[in-house]
Formats: C-alpha cells, sequence, structure tokens
C-alpha cells in the first residue's frame, strides 16, 4: 500500500442510507455505514468491548450500535455511550475508540484515506465521474492477487495479441513500438499500445512512438480510465482488500446518442464486454507469483514493460515519501563514500542514510515448515523459527501470506518445523522453497521420488516421516524438528507471525544447523556469469528490469533502454 493516499474502496450504490456493510479493505475488516442525513463512515469493524463484528449491528441516532452490548459509536469512531454504564455516566469512554478511516464521495465512488496523518489533500479523479453528460454501468470482480497485479495488467501493452486474441487484441499484432509513457502532471501518467503485425521490423523506441487517441491514463494510487472515444471511457478502480486478494470495479461510460435511455442500455451491453475481457486477464494474472509486487523483483523485464516500470518506481517513490525515507542508493560500497557524513536533514537533524545492506548481516537459521490441511500435504522453506518465551515454552515463526502453507496453517492450527542441516543439498531448498504448493504437489510420489534421486544422485534415501500430528516432517539432511501448535496469531503485514506451542520435540542428528550465511556461501549454487562475453567484459546488472551493460566501467550518465533508470539501480556481476 501506499500510504497518505485516497483509495476509491466502494461504489456509493451498494450502501443505502440506514444501512451498515461490512467490508474488507487494506487488509483490515471495516464497516461502512450511511446515516440517515446521508454521510458516509467508514472504521474498523470490531467493537472495542468484545470484539463483535459492528456490521452486525443497527444505526440508533446517526450512530452504530453494536449488536452484542448495544455499545454506540458516532461517525468518527468515538465511542459516545455504553448502556450498561447508564446515560448519566461521566465517564472517559475514549479508550473505546475505533480507528476511523476519512471519507469522501464524489461520482458515485467513495474514497477512503488511507495513511498515518489527517488527509492534507482531495482525492484525485477523472472528471467523467462527474460529467452528467454521461451514462454508466458498473461490474466488479473478485481477483486472488494483490491490487498492484491488477493495476500492472492493464498497463501492460504486451499481453493484447496472446491473452485477448479473440477480443481486444484481434489482429496479430505482437510487435510492440515504444510504449511511450508521459506524465500529466505528478500524479497521472498515460500510455497507449502502439503495436504492429510482425513482418520483421525493429520495434520503435519510446521518443519514436506516439501517444494514440486510445489510450490508457492511471492516477495513483488506484483509477485508470481507458480512453476508446470522446463518447466511450471506460474506468476501473482498484479496490485493495489485503495482500492476496484485490476487487476491480469497471464501469462503461458513454454519450453516444444523448438520449440516456438508449445511452444506458449502450453502457450495460459495453459492461457485458468488458467482463469478457476482463475474465481473460484474470485468468492468467491470478497465476503469477508472487502476488504482489515491487522495483525489486526477479522478473526479467523488456522495453514494452515500460508503463509497468513507471508505475512500480512512481509507487516506491510514494512509498518512501510517505514512511520518510530516503531514496535507496544501490552503489552504497562507494569507497568515495564517507558513512559519516552520508546524511539527510530532517527537521534541523543530521540523520543517516540507510543501507538496507546492514539485513544481510543478521544471521538468521533455515527451516522447512510444514502443515496438512484435509488431505492435502504442503511446506516451505522459512528463516524465522526461534523461542520467545520459556515459561511457557513458547516458538514464534513468521509464514509469508503468499505461501500456501500459510494458508493450511491458518486453517489447521498446527505444523511441523524440520531445521535444516549443513548436510543439505540445494535441491531441498529448491524442491520446497522455490514453488508453489498451489500448483504443484511437493510431497505427490514422483516428486518426493525425484528429489530422493536428486539428494543422493539416485540412491534411494528418505525424505520424510510423519509424526504423531499427523504432519510429516523432513528427514533429508535436517538435525531436528519441532511439532507445533499455534497459539496466538500476529498479522504483520506481508507476513503472519504464529505463536507456537510445541508439543513434540526430537533431536535427529549431531550435524550443525545451517545459518542463512552458510546457505549462501557453502549451499547456494554460485551466479552463473550473466552475459559472460567472449573477451571477458564486466557485465552490469539493472536492478530493475534485469537488462545487462556490457562494459568495465558503466558511465555516469548512462540510461537503462529499457526501464530509464540510472546507474545508481545496476550492479556489477562479474569482473
Amino acid at each position: 500500500m501506499i500510504p497518505n493516499q485516497w483509495y476509491a474502496v466502494l461504489s456509493s450504490h451498494v450502501l443505502k442510507k440506514g444501512q451498515i456493510l461490512g467490508a474488507r479493505r487494506f487488509g483490515k475488516d471495516l464497516v461502512f455505514f450511511r446515516s440517515g442525513s446521508g454521510n458516509v463512515s467508514i472504521m474498523t469493524s470490531l467493537c472495542a468491548h468484545r470484539g463483535a463484528s459492528l456490521a452486525k449491528g443497527c444505526l440508533t441516532d446517526g450512530n452504530i450500535a453494536c449488536p452484542f452490548h448495544g455499545i454506540q459509536y458516532d461517525l468518527k469512531g468515538k465511542c459516545v455511550h455504553i448502556p450498561s454504564e447508564g446515560l448519566s455516566s461521566k465517564q472517559d469512554f475514549s479508550r473505546f475508540n475505533l480507528i476511523y478511516y476519512p471519507s469522501r464521495e464524489i461520482g458515485g465512488i467513495i474514497f477512503a484515506w488511507y495513511g498515518n496523518k489527517e488527509p492534507d489533500h482531495e482525492p484525485d479523479y477523472f472528471k467523467v465521474i462527474t460529467d452528467s453528460s454521461y451514462t454508466y454501468d458498473h461490474t466488479e470482480d473478485a481477483w486472488k492477487v494483490q491490487y498492484s497485479r491488477v493495476i500492472e495488467n492493464q498497463l501492460d501493452v504486451s499481453h493484447l495479441a496472446f491473452v485477448h486474441h479473440n477480443t481486444i487484441g484481434r489482429g496479430n499484432k505482437k510487435v510492440c513500438n515504444g510504449p511511450k509513457v508521459v506524465w500529466l502532471d505528478d500524479n497521472t501518467m498515460q500510455t497507449s499500445a502502439n503495436n504492429e503485425v510482425d513482418i520483421g521490423q525493429t520495434p520503435k523506441s519510446a521518443d519514436e512512438s506516439m501517444i494514440k487517441d486510445t489510450n490508457l491514463t492511471f492516477k495513483f494510487p488506484n483509477m485508470w480510465l481507458n480512453h476508446v472515444t470522446d463518447k466511450i471511457l471506460i474506468l476501473a478502480f482498484f479496490i485493495p482488500v489485503d495482500d492476496e486478494n484485490s476487487i476491480i470495479a469497471l464501469r462503461f461510460y458513454n454519450k453516444i446518442t444523448g438520449i440516456r435511455a438508449i445511452d444506458k442500455m449502450i453502457a450495460w451491453l459495453g459492461s457485458r464486454a468488458n467482463r469478457i475481457v476482463e475474465k481473460q486477464d484474470k485468468r492468467i494474472v491470478e497465476t503469477q507469483l508472487p502476488k504482489v509486487t515491487g522495483t525489486r523483483m526477479t522478473e526479467m523485464l523488456v522495453a514494452a514493460d515500460l508503463p509497468i516500470v513507471e508505475y512500480r518506481s512512481k509507487r516506491k517513490e510514494l512509498q518512501d515519501k510517505a514512511n520518510d525515507k530516503p531514496k535507496e542508493k544501490a552503489n552504497s560500497e562507494d569507497p568515495n563514500s564517507n558513512s559519516m557524513t552520508n546524511t539527510l536533514s530532517k527537521g534541523g537533524t543530521a540523520m543517516p542514510l540507510m543501507n538496507t545492506k546492514a539485513m544481510y548481516k543478521l544471521s538468521y537459521g533455515l527451516f522447512v515448515c510444514t502443515a496438512v490441511r484435509g488431505d492435502k500435504m504442503n511446506g516451505c522453506i522459512t528463516n524465522t523459527a526461534v523461542q520467545v518465551a520459556s515459561e511457557p515454552n513458547r516458538i514464534s515463526i513468521a509464514i509469508n501470506k503468499a505461501n500456501f502453507t500459510h494458508d493450511m496453517i491458518k486453517e489447521s492450527g498446527a505444523c511441523n518445523i524440520s531445521v535444516i542441516s549443513k548436510d543439505a543439498k540445494f535441491e531441498l531448498f529448491k524442491h520446497f522453497g522455490f514453488q508453489s504448493g498451489r500448483e504443484v504437489d511437493k510431497f505427490a510420489p514422483d516428486a518426493i521420488d525425484a528429489l530422493s534421486k536428486a539428494l543422493e544422485e539416485g540412491a534411494q534415501t528418505k525424505i520424510y516421516e510423519t509424526a504423531d500430528n499427523g504432519i510429516p516432517y523432513i528427514t533429508a539432511g535436517t538435525n531436528a524438528y519441532f511439532s507445533l501448535k499455534v497459539d496466538k496469531e500476529v498479522d504483520l503485514g506481508s507476513h503472519t507471525l504464529f505463536i507456537c506451542e510445541p508439543t513434540f520435540m526430537t533431536v535427529l542428528s549431531d550435524t550443525p544447523s545451517c545459518t542463512y550465511e552458510y546457505y549462501q556461501s557453502d549451499i547456494k549454487p554460485k551466479p552463473r556469469p550473466i552475459g559472460t562475453t567472449p573477451k571477458g567484459e564486466t557485465v552490469w546488472k539493472c536492478l530493475i528490469c534485469g537488462y545487462e551493460y556490457i562494459g568495465e566501467d558503466l558511465p555516469d550518465d548512462f540510461i537503462c533502454p529499457i526501464c530509464k533508470h540510472g546507474k545508481d539501480d545496476f550492479e556489477k556481476i562479474i569482473k
């Protein structure tokens, strides 16, 4: 998420006067309600008293009342009445106050402020939503990826001939000229698909390309407009549910005839066409991993991905600005840089730039976390399993929400942790860490047999046993295992921290445990000499898109031809 932004989160038509609606947004369970006067309020949904959902409550005198004990909250989440304390109570109920999300309602769309401060600007939106000369039809669909993935799909111009070969991508136009990206203002970027049939030509550069009349415009943080013609516009807002789910809200606007009844019918038909195209996208995008995108990923991008690179870069810039972070320096080991003087000014105080490479100095153990749901077994690699208390004995594990194992633990409330030893081979990490249990069955007999042969060069070796809790634990390349029962959960954003009670533990071998540092230095295969040339020149790799520059020195003014990032975002691969 980008903090301190107005997000379009709900269509007005689903929230009637006097109505209460529970909905998940920003990874939180929220409650929306519209008072009798028409004002919209958004706040966290659980009553501070006993945790009952206010979505099941009712409106009383303009306040929302908890269905459990009648505790009332006003439009800003302030606790104004606790019935059991009596009407004449003079107590301060501020400890019951709920988190409140400021809201605006514009053009039939409800915007919510997500941030760590009060709003300092109003929502930025496309004027069509308030233009009464247009009529529109509204549809929505839920996607099983974070909203950033859905946005990037709408900015992707090179997938049209493949994903939409029989709809909007007809014509087999596979060659992508550019694409050109222009910034209409600091918050709004525009691009267009300028594609051609491949007859052997070289694609035009972004500078040589053009923004066509049919174009795409995106406003941060989550609103997009497809300008088909001046009389036909398709608007979308990408609703952030949580890190694994989002909702795409699509509106087909038109004023083709100027007769509202006819234009309304056209909009309805346009929405049906939108849904066909949207379903084609959804089928593919839901397979992408990870479910959340960012600037530093393992993807290898091409020139046609420039709109996506621009989106990611701007999103990162806005996130850093909201979190008061300095811009990252890729070449933090520059010998000419003095860490004592490399500072920024904040409120008159010198503040050192943050060197994120310090994270690599932390030492971790490595583990295989396994879980069972129904007849499905799965496991993943984690480096965060530690004892956090001795009386009572508790072990914490942090599991990424994108992992299938995470979902299995949340549902079953149990898992096993196998401690990886220095005897482990890279194939063990590859099997449990480099593929998703949503896509493959890691414990299928054929998969286990292949892993066994890979670990022992053809010989059969036992990979796992089943513990008394019915969950497998790994015996190959490990020195101990723990059976864990989940006691508490803590939402950490991208991860869930499970606080667990050990129900069984035992030692499997005396081989020392594998640390993250040992894995990097002694187990993980050394990077292949990417881009090795016959002359053995140095290769510089762009951390943003993967482009490789060959040469001993990278010019200070070098600009990546793919993503347009400068020297600071390149690293030296070989020398």
